[in-house]
């Protein structure tokens, strides 16, 4: 699938690939409850914070926060049907993250593609209950 092969390798993405899987995905994440979404993003912004009071990106501070991710994920969609792919958008998004070599670049795409795909999920009108 073409949209996995462009998540192989977060730091070299380019923001127009970013936007491309941002928008497809955030289409595919309508019949998720934007409440969902936005609890889940509640967890990659406090991510975002401790990498931006950091005074040398150190990738080993926020990995297991990162790696984290996944089981949060999983709990949602073990609650709910319709999480289950983003779930499976998530794993995928932090493998390739945490296989990535240039650390700093793909942590900052990683946290480019989640806030770009809660931007369209809301833009293509994403549940509200």
């Amino acid at each position: 699938m073409e949209k996995l092969k462009i998540m192989e390798n977060l730091d070299v993405i380019k923001p127009e690939e970013i936007i491309e899987i941002a928008d497809k995905e955030g289409k595919n994440f309508t019949k998720i409850k934007t409440n969902q979404i936005r609890n889940f993003f509640a967890a990659v912004l406090s991510i975002k914070n401790k990498v931006q009071s950091m005074d040398k990106f150190d990738f080993e501070e926020i990995k297991t926060d990162i790696l984290l991710l996944k089981p949060k994920i999983a709990y949602a969609a073990g609650r709910k049907n319709n999480v289950k792919p983003f779930k499976e958008f998530i794993d995928r998004l932090v493998d390739a993250l945490t296989k990535s070599t240039n650390k700093e670049k793909a942590t900052q795409n990683f946290f480019n593609i989640i806030e770009s795909v809660v931007a369209y999920h809301k833009f293509y009108g994403g549940r509200d209950n």
